[in-house]
């Protein structure tokens, strides 16, 4: 019996639950931004009233609000900016359309104003791809003479410079080596810094020399990334932020965006929900120490979060591999191509990682570590196995981001350490023809279902700004197995429908430990759906990248309709 008036109503859809048995409903009913009731158009006219907004699904697909498990949402909102500039995608094949770009956008710039970009891939430029070399300075300075330029691949974890950067940051041949758990500043044969810093901590060094983004800039870099979220109806997400990103990328990925994100929830002013991996690592140096004491820094530098329904911070995040798999294992990799983010040999690399981990789990962190290669998914999911064993009880669901070298044996010790995988299907959709030569199962890698059905918690997220935030564009990969360019291996491998929409639902909300209050369209969740103009549960699988969002609900309030 209704003994209210619903604040919304969404009837005529057809509406999948993803509730334990993916159960359909006509209509749903929500207040105060919660769901009330569920069920049949019948059931819920009951909670209509004069105030109360209906939403006609007609006939439509109706799924909860979609989660992205992993992304740089602040940075990916700067790369949104109309003056950033964008080098993704096939057309950028030569240093002509590169140069071409960057030098209008130089011949704009103010005195002393840097031009930033990214999203190149050196392997596709044909000139460098001729001389077996990457980007350096040399290849910028033409037509920046007297702009500092910084723009990074499209992994993000390499950065080039033109010479006019360097020298504002002065960082010349006299320069001192620094560290491999900071990272790399390449040089030529007489010892000349060549434009290309390599990881983050050396990319903090370049960077600390650039104007910062100003509160107001991040404030519309967050919205500007949580529409084109609620564009892919997406109402939940996380962001990696914190002490060792401060000077990276202009500060998005520092603490600062916390408390902006925090400010912006206690306005009302978000229309997505974000959850917070610390970045901890002291100016992204990748190392016991630096991990350890900067995360023992990490709760006198964020703000109190309110409301965890919208802003939240439980995991530390650090990296392992490079921007691939770096780390692979040994019957597999190639001689010498062993090479990860600490700089260490791979028996003392192992006893640090796996040090560091059971430390975090001691100070009762979950864990989330950038892990794509086999090498390093064996080390720390060991790693966790220790931790749960020393400091048992504790139910801190870490995880693994990126996972391309899985094996059904290493999915099997996830599942049995309760590690999950927070995985990136749309990077698959790109990759996936590129890394079965050097992975450990070849042609059979991202096999979803088979992790799946061996128990593994698998959550689906883009990697944003690296690749695509479309969910059904992943979705459409894990259905067949196809990359955007064609390539296909192994398509009997195909994962089912439901298992992808609760990887990138209802698993997302548990690996976040928000699986009580979202990821489902149940009583007592929060009101967040997208209704879809293509029904993916049954269209062609070939189609359901093309599949798009004609509404999005968060909390309750429509956030975007097309």
């Amino acid at each position: 019996m209704a003994v209210v008036k619903a604040d919304l109503v969404i009837k005529n859809g057809k509406i999948a639950t993803v509730d334990k048995n993916f159960n359909y409903v006509e209509a749903v009913a929500t207040k105060g931004g919660f769901i009330i009731d569920r069920g049949t158009n019948a059931e819920m006219e009951a909670y209509i009233g004069p105030d109360t907004k209906v939403i006609d699904a007609g006939g439509k697909l109706v799924l909860p609000g979609a989660n992205d498990s992993h992304m740089h949402a602040v940075h990916t909102g700067y790369t949104l900016s109309p003056t950033f500039l964008d080098f993704s995608g096939p057309y950028y094949d030569s240093m002509d359309k590169i140069l071409s770009k960057l030098k209008e956008a130089c011949d704009k710039a103010a005195p002393g104003q840097w031009v930033f970009g990214c999203g190149f891939v050196d392997g596709n430029i044909k000139e460098l791809a001729a001389e077996n070399r990457i980007m350096n300075r040399w290849d910028l300075d033409p037509v920046s003479p007297t702009v500092p330029v910084a723009m990074t691949d499209f992994s993000l974890h390499s950065m080039v410079c033109n010479s006019k950067a360097l020298e504002v940051a002065g960082i010349d041949k006299n320069y001192p080596e620094i560290p491999a758990s900071i990272g790399m500043i390449d040089r030529d044969e007489n010892g000349e810094p060549v434009g290309r810093f390599h990881e983050w901590g050396a990319q903090n060094l370049l960077c600390e020399k650039c104007p910062i983004l100003s509160d107001g800039e991040i404030e519309d870099a967050i919205r500007r990334v949580q529409h084109a979220l609620n564009v892919q109806g997406i109402t939940s997400h996380t962001d990696i932020l914190g002490e060792g990103g401060e000077h990276v990328f202009r500060g998005t990925w520092g603490t600062r965006p916390i408390h902006i994100y925090e400010k912006m929830a206690e306005r009302g002013e978000l229309t997505a929900r974000v959850s917070i991996n610390y970045f901890s690592a002291i100016l992204g140096e990748e190392s016991y120490d630096s991990i350890i004491r900067g995360t023992e820094r990490v709760q006198g530098n964020v703000p109190e979060f309110k409301d965890k329904n919208w802003v939240k911070g439980d995991a530390i995040k650090f990296f392992v591999d490079l921007g691939g798999p770096t780390w692979q294992r040994k019957g597999v990799r190639p001689e010498g191509s062993f090479v990860t983010a600490w700089g260490l040999d791979e028996d003392k690399l192992i006893t640090e990682v796996q040090r560091t981990i059971i430390e975090l789990h001691r100070m009762g962190w979950q864990v989330c570590i950038h892990s794509c290669g086999g090498g390093s998914m064996d080390a720390c999911i060991e790693g966790f196995a220790q931790a749960n064993q020393l400091y048992p009880g504790k139910d801190l669901r870490h995880f693994l981001i990126h996972c391309d070298d899985t094996t059904k044996e290493c999915a099997a010790k996830m599942v049995k350490n309760g590690v999950l995988a927070a995985i990136q299907p749309t990077a698959a959709n790109i990759v996936f023809g590129w890394n079965t030569p050097v992975l450990t199962d070849k042609e059979e890698i991202f096999d979803y279902q088979a992790y799946t059905d061996l128990g593994a918690c698998l959550t689906g997220g883009s990697d944003s700004t690296c690749f695509s935030m479309n969910w059904r564009q992943g979705m459409q990969f894990c259905m067949t197995r196809t990359t955007a360019d064609g390539y296909c291996a192994r398509p009997d491998l195909a994962m089912k429908r439901e298992d992808a929409i609760r990887m990138y639902t209802i698993n997302g909300a548990y690996q976040e430990h928000m699986e009580h209050i979202r990821g489902s369209i149940e009583v007592n969740k929060v009101a967040d759906f997208q209704i879809l103009d293509k029904d993916v549960m049954t269209c062609p699988v070939t189609e359901i990248g093309s599949a798009n969002v004609v509404m999005t609900i968060c909390g309750g309030k429509v956030v975007y309709e097309a």
